[in-house]
């Protein structure tokens, strides 16, 4: 039997990989105690006040955030970098710093000597500083290993899909698209290929500098030596080690909601007590916390291991000693589990978990996003198939009960105020000019394309004040200034518009360029004004609007509760999946913007009939709203 499973166990795993997981299995008490005290330090302590300290340095005054387009400038800013650079920089030092510690324990084991948390961090913490240089160089060496890919990637997008908007690519996806897209992945392939080993190869200089009185410098050229066949033995065991802690993860999951989603079908005559769901849901997410946190612990040990042993099988192989077989550790296993059996300490978990889920519950009932009314607004007023932004989507955006319409509005050259998304007209009336370049007579007679039967009148280029008559007292509009290279007249001549049609309570606007909001702010108190974030660095909550429209992944209940604090709403867009849309509203969205209007409205009606118990259960997917199958219903009847 034992030779059976040894056999099995040879062709599954490598000997590097075996001979590490037994040591974490042998030395996880040690791992456990040092893995806590790093995150003690760093987590609860030094994180916090260098993030808090950055933070007062580079986000005060006027600059609360900065966001979207403008992140690629900042980021080469002195501010940006600096910002960038110590938040991974603290990131890196405590995986680097716990990796020591590791590292520290399984010597010590291999030497025999006393292994314990005290005597691992009288060796580590007078190298502290020294490994935050370390990190420092560590970061710097990975920019200059990414330049090649950054400028692989610019050169391919300039060559290939820099004519006309990336807009008109992704959407209508022309030749030139798959060409790109494959020069992308052949190019990103094969640069993944040489960091890959290059990092393999690099990796284990940290335990040659740990383990001796060596530079870097020395460290990197003895490692460097190391054959290439130990290289990828070290690869394909790292490999094999993050799939299982991959897989754990996965399974562990699956599990807890497999049992839990019929634990509550078992409850569900209960279930309108809102304690009661609460209760679940937080033993739920204790459960879940629980045992992501220690298959995480196994995995980043194992791997630590890994790179350990890897460098010691080369440069010192007579530390290597017996590690006790699968039957051995297995048996050990047992009785630790036999261990917990016991009645005192079997109540005692059992009063552990249930002390979590009490806990977990007050913490989940106590970030209950408040209930409010769900706006429906269709973006680019995009309705049953119509031209975006145009008359006859509008036209259908109203038809089907949305709230509101999402607009786009950009300038002609002769400063007429049009509605577009694109810097261009290619993907959606198939001309090449960009709208900045033309005046509007020359595009005023442009069809937008469409496989529908629609009148030309509908279907046109709309100007601004066309779009508000055709809106007026029908449907409120969500206006967003789209720039391509700032320009002040768009938001003035758009506001003197709205005004001029007496319209100022019916509009909304936003827009991404933070320029345009402060201007917006300044010259038009009077309207309300929004900002548009993709993705930020800063604390958005203390930005000076009146709503936020944030990318529907970004939408979270800390943010939306700080922000309803002030009496000002959060939409998520562009939010077109049923399942999104659920999951934007349990998060506290007060409006969806969205190409599914219709769906929309149909996921916004059924989760307003839900009790509060059951949407708590909603949020956690024991159960489901299919808003498809509600669409297709409604559809059917009419």
């Amino acid at each position: 039997m034992n030779s059976l499973i040894k056999r099995i166990s040879e062709i599954l795993f490598n000997p590097l990989f075996r001979s590490s997981w037994r040591s974490v299995v042998l030395l996880w008490k040690p791992m456990a105690g040092w893995t806590i005290l790093v995150y003690a330090i760093f987590t609860a302590v030094f994180v916090p006040f260098l993030i808090a300290l950055l933070d007062r340095g580079i986000f005060r005054g006027d600059r609360v955030i900065v966001g979207n387009e403008e992140l690629y400038t900042w980021f080469l800013s002195p501010a940006g970098f600096t910002y960038i650079f110590i938040v991974i920089l603290i990131t890196l030092t405590g995986l680097v710093v716990r990796y020591s510690g590791l590292f520290q324990i399984v010597t010590d084991h291999l030497l025999g000597r006393d292994v314990s948390v005290k005597e691992t961090a009288l060796h580590i913490a007078p190298r502290v500083h020294i490994l935050i240089k370390l990190c420092a160089v560590t970061i710097a060496g990975a920019v200059l290993l990414l330049l090649p890919l950054v400028m692989g990637l610019g050169a391919i997008y300039l060559i290939w899909l820099a004519e006309f908007d990336i807009n008109y690519y992704i959407i209508t996806t022309p030749p030139e698209w798959y060409t790109a897209i494959t020069w992308a992945v052949v190019w990103s392939g094969a640069w993944s290929l040489f960091a890959i080993v290059t990092a393999a190869c690099a990796l284990p200089a940290l335990p040659a500098y740990l383990d001796g009185k060596k530079t870097i410098l020395e460290a990197l050229r003895e490692v460097w030596e190391a054959p290439m066949n130990k290289t990828l033995q070290l690869i394909k065991a790292v490999a094999m080690a993050a799939a299982i802690w991959f897989v754990f993860r996965l399974l562990s999951d699956a599990v807890l909601l497999f049992s839990f989603y019929h634990l509550t079908g078992w409850l569900q005559t209960s279930l309108d007590s809102l304690r009661t769901v609460s209760f679940i849901m937080g033993t739920y997410l204790f459960l879940s916390l629980g045992f992501g946190t220690v298959i995480s612990f196994l995995g980043f040990s194992m791997i630590s291991v890994i790179i350990t042993k890897f460098y010691y099988s080369y440069s010192r192989p007579a530390l290597e000693q017996d590690i006790p077989g699968l039957m051995r550790l297995t048996r050990k296993t047992i009785s630790l589990l036999t261990w917990w059996t016991k009645p005192v300490r079997l109540a005692s978990l059992v009063l552990i978990v249930l002390a979590g889920g009490v806990a977990m519950s007050y913490f989940i009932t106590g970030r209950t996003v408040e209930e409010r009314q769900v706006l429906n607004i269709a973006h680019r007023a995009n309705a049953l198939g119509a031209p975006e932004n145009s008359i006859a989507a509008l036209e259908n955006s109203i038809a089907v009960g949305a709230d509101m319409a999402e607009i786009d509005v950009q300038m002609t050259a002769d400063g007429t105020v049009v509605l577009l998304h694109d810097a261009d007209l290619m993907r959606v009336a198939g001309d090449p000019r960009r709208i900045a370049d033309v005046n509007y007579d020359e595009i005023s007679e442009l069809l937008l394309i469409t496989d529908q039967d629609l009148p030309p009148e509908k279907i046109g280029i709309p100007t601004l004040a066309e779009y508000l008559e055709a809106s007026r007292n029908r449907i409120q509009l969500l206006i967003e200034l789209k720039y391509y290279g700032f320009y002040p007249e768009l938001a003035e001549e758009t506001i003197r518009i709205v005004r001029e049609h007496g319209m100022t309570d019916q509009v909304l606007i936003m827009s991404l360029s933070m320029a345009a909001v402060q201007q917006v702010a300044e010259i038009a108190p009077d309207f309300a004004i929004g900002y548009t974030s993709a993705v930020a660095a800063g604390d958005l909550v203390r930005l000076p609007v009146d709503f936020l429209a944030i990318f529907h992944q970004n939408v979270t209940p800390p943010l939306v509760s700080a922000y309803a604090e002030r009496g000002r709403p959060v939409y998520a867009w562009t939010v077109n999946d049923a399942g999104d849309m659920v999951r934007a509203i349990e998060n506290g969205a007060a409006g969806l913007i969205t190409d599914e209007p219709v769906l929309a409205g149909s996921i916004i009606r059924e989760m307003s009939e839900l009790t509060r118990p059951q949407r708590l259960l909603l949020r956690f997917g024991f159960i489901v709203i299919d808003g498809r199958s509600v669409l297709m219903g409604d559809v059917d009847e009419g």
